[in-house]
């Protein structure tokens, strides 16, 4: 994908996704997107191994193509998110039950819907996202899991690092969209002419 192009459609989503969680907590968070990147799925190039305990929301997408998304947390950094939409002081979370899940699957989708929808508007194909899930696993296990389950076709992964800042220290997680290697060329082709 075009540098040009990457930044414009992060920017455009950061924008989407810091109003729609400002919203959802009553106060100001700020979203970043860097380090956008394609990769094979035999080669994902993030900073968490594939024996890693994590979290993450993610959710099947359908439309033109078809595909996955993931936003991916380290445990601790899920823990902290939780407290924050909750409105408890850091540190009382220490198990992830329903509630908490269900607050993580709201930014899951908060932030997939913006990337989707600007993605979407650039590339005129059409993308919809579905329900969010959660899992809370080894970082392969969670990733296998989302191949089975939504994206058996996928064999590329457009790959951005998220920071969340709210009024305490970032939150940093990942954020991974999966395409066949035909759906990823359609999309980024649409995407450049654009």
């Amino acid at each position: 994908m075009d540098d040009k192009i990457a930044l414009e459609i992060t920017s455009k989503a950061a924008l989407h996704a810091s109003d729609s969680l400002s919203k959802l907590t009553g106060n100001p968070v700020e979203v970043k997107f860097s380090q956008m990147r394609t990769s094979s799925l035999d080669d994902i190039p993030v900073r968490i191994r594939p024996e890693e305990m994590v979290t993450a929301t993610y959710l099947r997408v359908t439309g033109d193509i078809s595909g996955a998304a993931l936003l991916v947390f380290p445990v601790e950094g899920a823990l902290l998110l939780s407290d924050t939409l909750l409105k408890r002081e850091a540190g009382t979370t220490t198990v992830l039950k329903e509630l908490e899940t269900s607050a993580l699957k709201e930014v899951g989708n908060i932030v997939t819907g913006a990337y989707l929808t600007v993605l979407s508007d650039l590339s005129s194909v059409r993308l919809v996202e579905n329900a969010p899930h959660f899992s809370a696993d080894m970082f392969g296990a969670v990733l296998s899991q989302v191949l089975a389950e939504c994206a058996a076709r996928a064999q590329e992964a457009l790959i951005a690092e998220v920071e969340f800042a709210f009024v305490q220290s970032p939150i940093r997680a990942h954020f991974l969209v999966l395409f066949s290697e035909e759906d990823s060329e359609l999309v980024f082709k649409a995407t450049a002419r654009a």
